[in-house]
């Protein structure tokens, strides 16, 4: 069975986490520090913080800009739970906003949610899709960006992440580099860095406060490996979505044509008409892993009314993600594209 998603691992990733443990330096140290500088250069930021997960990322980057309870956090209702229940963890309050056609939220959806209490907007990179930061700014709120999903992914000159107050990072094992878990902040503002440092390490002389959920020199040691092969890892994304386009043509499908030039391809992202759960199914009979593009709609988890949230409803019920990653060998890729054709046979209508 191709897997839907699957981590790029070599041998100089073994031997960069194996001569972690023949150290006996395990935990978070010097080579957590290292992480993060390289992180930091590769995105062209003062620095970055790096913590065990990318909830624990988002929970960081909410404190440090004193967001508590009573404030609001607008977020796309087309997302995984996980952020959410960082806001939740904080006391503080989701509001959710429906998407644009391109997955990902507009300046459109978000205005209306806009209040007096509005503390902060989480910007979402879905898919590996890049949005505008700076048309948000109208707003006048903090910008946290959710690069979890777009990693290296840019607007014109500017880098994902690096316009907002901050950017989080994930290095799940899914993710576009991995670490295993992990997750780190980065941020362009040497002030908000330093106390979010402060409030993941805590003071030697005080109690309390404290955000305890570190990486490790062993996670680090795998993500400074990846980070050597990511530019190559994004060229490969490239190279089997460029497959996919030019093989999937014809098909009953809608591809995502209008995010093509944009997208680092975390994820590939295809719209039909039909029954999911049934096309899953036909999928898997040809030895094929396919998937939603969110498990779940926040706003139903939330009992909100769906009929605010039409494009996410129509998204959650006409996107599949079919596998595509570094590690998918060609074979696998043309096993994927022949099962497409099969499963949804060559009639266009999309065009």
């Amino acid at each position: 069975m191709i897997p839907h998603s699957k981590p790029s691992i070599d041998e100089s990733d073994l031997s960069a986490v194996s001569g972690v443990l023949h150290t006996g330096m395990i935990a978070q140290g010097e080579l957590v520090k290292e992480f993060e500088g390289g992180v930091a250069q590769y995105l062209g930021v003062p620095g970055g913080v790096a913590v065990s997960s990318g909830t624990a990322a988002l929970i960081l980057s909410l404190s440090s800009l004193g967001i508590g309870p009573n404030d609001e956090v607008i977020v796309p209702t087309y997302l995984c739970k996980s952020v959410v229940e960082a806001i939740l963890s904080i006391g503080a309050k989701p509001v959710l906003c429906d998407v644009g056609n391109e997955w990902n939220m507009t300046v459109e959806t978000v205005e209306p949610k806009v209040t007096a209490c509005t503390a902060a907007i989480i910007l979402v990179h879905t898919f590996g899709i890049p949005v505008d930061c700076s048309a948000f700014a109208q707003f006048g709120v903090p910008i946290i960006e959710d690069c979890c999903q777009a990693l290296g992914a840019r607007v014109g000159d500017a880098i994902v992440g690096t316009r907002g107050a901050a950017g989080v990072l994930s290095f799940h094992a899914t993710k576009c580099l991995s670490t295993g878990e992990g997750g780190m902040v980065i941020t362009q503002h040497r002030g908000l860095l330093d106390k979010m440092r402060h409030i993941r390490d805590g003071s030697s002389s005080k109690l309390g406060g404290r955000v305890a959920s570190p990486m490790t020199d062993l996670q680090a040691a795998l993500g400074l490996s990846q980070l050597v092969r990511y530019a190559e890892f994004l060229t490969l994304r490239r190279q089997v979505a460029d497959q996919y386009f030019s093989e999937l043509q014809g098909c009953q499908i809608q591809l995502p044509n209008e995010v093509r030039e944009r997208s680092i391809f975390f994820r590939f992202p295809i719209r039909v008409q039909g029954h999911l759960n049934m096309f899953e199914e036909e999928f898997k009979r040809h030895g094929v892993t396919v998937r939603r593009g969110v498990d779940a709609l926040l706003h139903r988890m939330m009992r909100l009314n769906p009929q605010d949230f039409p494009m996410a409803e129509q998204l959650f019920n006409e996107t599949l993600s079919i596998p595509i990653y570094p590690a998918l060998r060609v074979q696998d890729m043309n096993a994927v594209i022949m099962a497409t054709r099969s499963v949804f046979e060559t009639h266009d209508y999309s065009n």
